[in-house]
């Protein structure tokens, strides 16, 4: 059972860590078909509800807020707002940079959470597989795109080492006026090649002694 500190207890600032997602939420204007689709088509118990007058300012909709466990603590969440008119839909680049990828663990998994999407209803697409990952992509009812993935191997340390270049080197390049995709692999080889001449400088020195 999760331990709740007792208030006023003092904090080490510097041991604080993140663990994992508490919940991720979004907005609905169709209330029902959601509930369906997340509890009776993904399997998501229903699990908590608010319902509040207003938030922190007197001009915020009154709304209710319920949320789906998604499992190990992590939760889905929507909110939907009274008297609130339904925005636009976002243009097909944000419709598909912003998703939920909810995790499985095998091939025969993704294959089974495919034909059970199709038996009903939702329009899925094949497996697709992208480096590490193999992924289904399909839409829920409020047109936001979830992912369902399996992973084709573990993360290792080379692709946390690759990742710390590839952002520095995006961090370098993105401050300039038409960054480009070519400009960010230049910069990353400068800084693989200065990484590398570094650590051979280092092993030199220590063989000296």
């Amino acid at each position: 059972m999760t331990q709740i500190p007792a208030a006023g207890a003092p904090l080490d600032t510097g041991s604080l860590r993140l663990k994992g997602v508490d919940h991720l939420a979004h907005v609905t204007w169709k209330p029902e078909e959601t509930l369906h689709f997340y509890r009776d088509v993904l399997g998501l118990p229903l699990v908590h509800a608010i319902t509040a007058t207003g938030w922190v300012t007197e001009d915020f909709p009154d709304f209710v807020h319920f949320f789906f466990a998604l499992g190990k603590g992590n939760h889905l969440a929507f909110f939907y707002y009274f008297g609130l008119p339904e925005e636009e839909d976002p243009g097909d680049l944000m419709h598909r940079s912003r998703h939920l990828a909810l995790h499985v663990d095998t091939e025969e998994e993704l294959t089974a959470w495919r034909v059970r999407l199709k038996e009903h209803g939702v329009r899925v697409t094949p497996p697709l597989a992208h480096e590490l990952l193999e992924s289904l992509y399909f839409d829920d009812p409020n047109g936001i795109q979830l992912e369902i993935t399996r992973p084709l191997r573990p993360f290792a340390d080379v692709d946390a080492r690759d990742a710390e270049l590839t952002l520095r080197a995006l961090s370098d390049i993105a401050k300039g006026e038409r960054p480009t995709v070519e400009d960010m692999w230049r910069r990353k080889g400068e800084l693989a090649r200065d990484h590398a001449e570094q650590a051979a400088a280092a092993e030199e020195k220590v063989s000296i002694r």
